[in-house]
């Protein structure tokens, strides 16, 4: 099953946002050098690349397969492609210096036929990929593991773990493959995050049967009713970037 975007792209920068200190360290590790062509892979409504120009001049293309989203991401003045990347980047070979995608591989069929895509079309430079480990699936997400413990074999099933991950990008021409561990976000469990949950404003909540997703809910609201003070919880991911030249 896939998740459709049209309803998520209403809310999403509501609710998703990556701080300046992620942005830095996915420059840093990225080796995403001022001036650089940079292709925002999965771009959604922009977040990233809007971030990043905050910080670094880039030339930078957005790409995504919902035009809700895309349309978003257009009117903060970035150019965007339309395309399903299931098919192929419609890029000219060396077109880009990186390539980077944010949570996007675990929307793939296919991902080791999108990493060949990105090694084509970049020259010389890096892919840099913000995705999640199956150890940061099962033990560093918020809520899931104590509320929502079915998202946990439905991540791992989304997300290639590590090795695989490494191997795929290797077997696609992808050199010194490197990974680091970073905070994604601090977030406080409160009624502001509810809501959030409760507009499943991570994909995989799509993919719950509802009465799990439900009861989910209700455990999580009665643990934030029941606590005197906020509780405050990490979401980490992992950097994975590599070399094309």
């Amino acid at each position: 099953m896939k998740v459709d975007y049209s309803d998520i792209s209403r809310t999403y920068d509501r609710y998703r946002s990556y701080p300046a200190k992620l942005i830095r360290r996915m420059i840093d590790f990225g080796q995403i050098r001022e001036g650089a062509r940079l292709l925002d892979l999965g771009c959604g409504t922009g977040n990233v690349s809007t971030r990043l120009l905050e910080l670094i001049k880039l030339d930078i293309v957005g790409l995504d397969r919902s035009l809700p989203m895309l349309a978003i991401a257009r009117q903060k003045g970035l150019e965007v492609v339309y395309a399903d990347v299931e098919r192929g980047l419609p890029m000219g070979s060396g077109s880009f210096d990186v390539v980077v995608a944010a949570y996007v591989i675990q929307h793939l069929s296919n991902p080791a036929a999108l990493f060949m895509e990105c090694w084509r079309v970049i020259r010389g430079g890096s892919l840099l990929l913000l995705t999640s480990s199956h150890k940061q699936i099962e033990h560093q997400h918020p809520v899931v593991r104590e509320f929502f413990p079915g998202c946990i074999d439905v991540e791992k099933a989304r997300f290639p773990d590590m090795p695989e991950l490494s191997a795929m990008l290797e077997a696609a021409g992808f050199k010194d493959i490197a990974m680091e561990e970073v905070k994604v976000e601090g977030i406080p469990i409160d009624c502001r995050y509810l809501e959030q949950v409760k507009n499943k404003f991570v994909s995989t909540y799509h993919l719950l049967p509802d009465e799990e997703f439900e009861q989910g809910v209700k455990k999580l609201q009665e643990f934030i009713n029941s606590g005197d003070k906020t509780e405050h919880r990490e979401w980490r991911g992992t950097l994975v970037r590599g070399l094309a030249g």
